[in-house]
């Protein structure tokens, strides 16, 4: 396992270099995110249509009394309980997250190819979809069980403590609980695909990914850190928009323009997001991780010189 020291510096160079694998690779990243999305589309529907048959059955079961006054009832409950009813989706939206995170394991693997070999073909990500498809989805369910689970049981617990409306101070409180806790799980368990990839089961990553992230605090949530204030910044713009902060009234052309402008720019954001930032992200996580248990790193590309 590298021991080397981590600074700012080592966290600039992770970071940079994978953006650069990302640009370097964008087209097969691109082909192989359309074909994971397709297939994860085509499993989403083929476990809906089950569901939604019970839940239509469920439905007409009740009778329209029942319906009447559910919804009202369900707003004014979500509105008073917002973190206990996101935690509760979550956690039936398990098999969904499973699917999800299978095809998003097949891009940890292509990442691993282009880590330590230099290259990947966009077709990979099927073979990688197909060798480790219930490691993947086991590995998606118990990080989501950790992460989701102890926000959705401590909202649990106040919801009826406070009457029913977790507000104020304990609704600021669990909010900042929430942060930190996804910030540090997160982290944590940042390197589970990637184990997962190496040919660890879901039990086996947990454990080692939660080692690296203790062992190897700086370089793993150094790296983590890094991508949530790339997102936050990219954000920014849009946010404060939307918010209206430092905005003052002017001539009638200055809002239009302002809008303009920051809808171009998260249009542009959004789009740079899903080609360039999240591929390079899912890259950086599989460079460090390949760092940090020893394995053989790809040499860089030299830059290609034109013959004149």
């Amino acid at each position: 396992m590298s021991n080397s020291k981590t600074d700012f510096n080592t966290i600039t160079d992770d970071m940079m270099t994978s953006l650069r694998l990302a640009g370097d690779n964008f087209l097969t990243y691109f082909l192989a995110g359309l074909g994971m999305a397709a297939l994860a589309i085509l499993m989403i529907v083929a476990i809906s249509i089950p569901i939604g048959i019970a839940a239509a059955a469920m439905a007409l079961s009740m009778g329209p009394t029942f319906w009447t006054g559910f919804g009202p009832g369900m707003r004014t409950f979500a509105t008073a309980n917002p973190y206990l009813v996101v935690g509760l989706m979550a956690l039936i939206a398990l098999p969904f997250v499973g699917v999800l995170t299978t095809v998003v394991g097949a891009i940890y693997g292509i990442s691993k190819e282009v880590v330590e070999d230099g290259e990947t073909k966009a077709e990979n990500a099927f073979s990688w979809f197909k060798r480790r498809f219930l490691a993947f989805a086991g590995a998606g369910i118990i990080q989501s069980l950790i992460v989701v689970g102890p926000i959705f049981l401590l909202s649990a617990i106040l919801s009826p403590a406070l009457g029913g409306t977790v507000t104020g101070v304990y609704s600021i409180l669990l909010g900042v609980f929430a942060f930190v806790w996804v910030f540090i799980t997160e982290g944590l368990l940042s390197m589970m695909l990637p184990a997962v990839v190496d040919g660890k089961n879901p039990i086996e990553a947990l454990r080692v990914s939660a080692k690296l992230g203790v062992d190897r605090f700086d370089r793993v949530f150094g790296v983590w850190t890094a991508y949530i204030v790339l997102f936050a910044a990219m954000a920014a713009p849009a946010f404060i928009a939307a918010y209206g902060v430092g905005f003052t009234p002017g001539p009638h052309t200055a809002i239009p323009m302002i809008a303009v402008v920051v809808g171009g720019w998260t249009a542009l954001a959004g789009l740079l997001l899903v080609a360039i930032v999240l591929p390079s992200m899912i890259l950086a996580r599989a460079r460090v991780y390949a760092i940090l248990t020893g394995k053989q790193l790809a040499a860089p590309k030299a830059p290609e010189v034109p013959i004149v």
